[in-house]
């Protein structure tokens, strides 16, 4: 159980959620014939990157924010799961609203390609949609479970940071000691500070 909460775990199953999502956008999500009588329109197909283009940014969003989790610090994880929250929540709602009116979600792509006002048509969804929702759904619960479970995750330490450099073990031999005493120089410190 351990193994599938950790920070390597969930940001795969983010990145999987991103990819899904940026996979479907790059698909057909509506095809239009257009019902004209006056000039003969071939059909339209609108890919997911038009009919909903946050799907796109957000999964890319998302993508990083999976990678961004697995050096994050113990704050740094939270931020990043309520950004991922929110762009997994913008995903569900851009696949449902193309899926419950798929029309409304044409209508300037049609407009703009037909040069008529009233887009008169037969419109017909295909599965990507959906498949947007699932990813959608995946990004979501991937930060949810890091809202849960990154607090037991440890914490990572910086090799560049200070305190960590203080507190590694003394040098054991004298030349050891004496190269240790230059370095603290070279930072600006008194390796003499401390000593009686």
């Amino acid at each position: 159980m351990k193994k599938l909460t950790s920070a390597r775990t969930l940001a795969l199953f983010g990145m999987a959620g991103a990819l899904i999502g940026l996979w479907s956008a790059t698909r057909t999500w509506i095809t239009v014939d257009v019902v004209s009588s006056s000039v003969q329109i071939p059909r339209i197909a609108i890919d997911g990157a038009t009919a909903a283009a946050s799907v796109t940014a957000v999964s890319v969003v998302v993508l990083a924010g999976s990678l961004a989790l697995l050096i994050a610090g113990k704050i740094a994880r939270y931020i990043i799961a309520a950004i991922c929250l929110l762009a997994g929540a913008t995903v569900v709602a851009a696949g449902l609203g193309t899926l419950r009116d798929p029309q409304a979600v044409a209508s300037t792509t049609v407009a703009e390609a037909t040069g008529l006002a009233q887009n008169v048509g037969e419109y017909t969804l295909s599965a990507w949609p959906a498949v947007a929702v699932f990813a959608g759904v995946l990004m979501a619960l991937q930060a949810v479970l890091v809202f849960v479970f990154a607090g037991r995750w440890p914490a990572k330490a910086s090799k560049y940071d200070r305190q960590a450099a203080r507190s590694s073990a003394e040098p054991k031999d004298q030349s050891s000691r004496n190269i240790a005493s230059w370095e603290q120089l070279s930072d600006g410190e008194d390796p003499t500070a401390g000593r009686k």
